[in-house]
């Protein structure tokens, strides 16, 4: 059993709220860990580009014309101006020009030229290239460091994930849909919700019913209390109803499942993988979903959700893009709902702190997490 022994207290109130608490966060979190900014196929082609925005910072991320991925801060080394005012496009002649004085850059991010400057003896080119961030791409989503000099690589980040997905073409998948909705919560409030199941009876009926033991307030078979105890509950070894075999609202699916899983890895018809702070994948047999997210203030935070596919499923006629999307875009709406409700309770005066039960050991585990990156960079 993985349950908590004991009640456990919450984060302060406060941490939830509160504009300079969130700025600690966002500096001692946000600015020091490999965030997920989007695809490689966002900036599928030389000169291509697109803004990440994170805290009170812009990147640009590029690609240059050896297929290289980039990002620079979206600052001109000249006097600060912004380079790029779209949230993508494509640079012209590939080059990155300053709207306000055309210093003009190499894909790379080299400064290449400084039209209209008068001469000085002491200015070198080569001293006055792009701010450059740490970019690094895994599986094919493209990821994003602010430190000057990462604590750890982006491999060492993922970890045990890598080898969780190994089995999935994801660097092969195409994005299908994508789906961008801003929540009235903290970014703490959803990975929370997203953390344990307790919630699950009565907000997800429709996910109970694919997934048996959230129906019984658990996101694990250990915990589950049915398990080992009546007919249908013990010895199936799928968390997945009789007969479903992936995420959709009836558990069947028309599409063909991923070559190389498992029997295992079929059987289970979910698969999670969580790269804190920004993101969680789920891979299903058929398809996978990948969940971004980022604060946009202390009350207020952006989920991106992208479904992928093979190419040549997406085209194929069995694809049915609505039966796809269906199941986990309620269930965010769901979650959607119960967070910013649990957002607006969370400024009670009385509420200086809430209580973990057994089942909320993710909610717990989060907890330690966010509270050893705060006491490293305090």
């Amino acid at each position: 059993m993985t349950t908590l022994e004991r009640c456990e207290s919450t984060l302060p109130a406060t941490y939830y709220y509160d504009p300079a608490h969130h700025l600690r966060e966002v500096e001692a979190i946000w600015y020091r860990s490999w965030l997920c900014a989007g695809r490689v196929q966002d900036v599928e082609d030389a000169g291509s580009y697109c803004v990440y925005r994170i805290g009170d910072q812009a990147l640009i991320i590029t690609r240059d014309t050896e297929g290289r991925l980039h990002a620079f801060h979206n600052t001109c080394r000249h006097r600060g101006a912004e380079l790029c005012a779209e949230s993508r496009g494509r640079f012209s002649r590939e080059r990155i020009v300053c709207p306000y004085h055309s210093w003009t850059y190499a894909l790379n991010g080299d400064l290449l030229a400084t039209p209209h400057r008068l001469p000085s003896a002491d200015f070198e080119l080569a001293r006055f290239g792009l701010y450059r961030v740490a970019v690094a791409a895994w599986a094919g989503f493209v990821f994003v460091n602010l430190e000057a000099a990462p604590a750890q690589g982006l491999e060492q980040s993922i970890g045990s994930g890598a080898s969780t997905l190994a089995r999935w073409p994801l660097e092969q998948l195409t994005i299908v849909h994508r789906e961008t909705h801003t929540l009235a919560c903290n970014w703490k409030v959803f990975w929370e919700n997203f953390s344990e199941c307790y919630h699950c009876p009565r907000v997800h009926p429709e996910l109970c019913q694919l997934v048996p033991m959230y129906g019984h307030a658990v996101v694990s078979a250990e915990d589950d209390p049915a398990r080992g105890h009546g007919a249908g509950s013990s010895v199936s070894r799928s968390p997945l109803a009789p007969g479903a075999t992936t995420w959709t609202l009836d558990g069947s699916t028309r599409l063909p499942s991923f070559s190389e899983l498992t029997d295992e890895e079929r059987l289970a018809g979910m698969t999670f993988v969580t790269l804190l702070p920004s993101m969680f994948i789920v891979a299903h047999v058929d398809y996978v979903r990948a969940v971004r997210m980022r604060p946009l203030g202390p009350e207020q935070t952006e989920l991106t959700i992208d479904w992928l596919l093979l190419p040549e499923v997406a085209s194929s006629p069995e694809f049915d893009l609505e039966r796809l999307v269906a199941l986990g875009r309620l269930v965010v709406a769901q979650d959607g709902r119960v967070c910013e409700i649990n957002q607006r309770g969370l400024r009670c005066r009385a509420h200086l702190a809430g209580v973990l039960v057994a089942q909320e050991h993710g909610v717990y585990e989060l907890h330690r997490w966010v509270r050893e990156r705060l006491a490293a960079h305090s």
